[in-house]
């Protein structure tokens, strides 16, 4: 990654239809190219507090420095996301970042009276949303600093820098 760590890296977005949307940010804003992630693992899956079975897919494009993230939802396992949308909401859901140490952030957050809605791992690195919506009006999405999270996102910005509108959505390695 080249932005510094603590610093938003993120802005994620709940949509309703993943393909509209791609096409908005692709032909419209010119953001991409996106990789696609059908039916994301998310693995160890805590939902406030108990198991969850969310079933997503993600698309992950970068806007300059700045990953822009689409989410959508397709089963109704309680999460996050469906809470957003049961909500009557729609569009910007959190922002995310990754500290220097992801535990003692994590600890932090708690400390300041922000509950751990979602917990999950991906390739075996965990990340937590924090319920800050009532605070900044949307989750906050903290990554453990780790391989998995930082070659990904480099991937992402990487394939950014000086796209010419080709292939706008990939598929995300996995």
């Amino acid at each position: 990654m080249t932005q510094p760590l603590y610093t938003i890296r993120q802005v994620a977005y709940v949509v309703r239809d993943l393909d509209a949307a791609l096409k908005y940010w692709t032909e419209v804003l010119k953001v991409g190219p996106f990789f696609l992630f059908e039916h994301c693992p998310l693995e160890n899956q805590r939902y406030r507090g108990g198991p969850s079975n969310v079933d997503v897919s993600l698309a992950l494009g970068n806007s300059g420095d700045v990953q822009i993230e689409l989410i959508y939802q397709h089963n109704d396992a309680p999460s996050v996301y469906k809470e957003f949308l049961d909500a009557g909401r729609m569009g910007m859901h959190h922002f995310g970042l990754m500290p220097v140490d992801y535990a003692a952030m994590c600890r932090r957050y708690a400390e300041l009276g922000f509950d751990p809605a979602f917990v999950c791992t991906v390739g075996g690195s965990e990340l937590t949303y924090f319920d800050t919506v009532a605070s900044i009006g949307h989750y906050t999405e903290l990554w453990d600093n780790s391989d998995v999270f930082k070659d990904l996102f480099m991937l992402v910005e990487n394939a950014a820098q000086g796209w010419d509108g080709s292939n706008p959505v990939r598929p995300g390695p996995l």
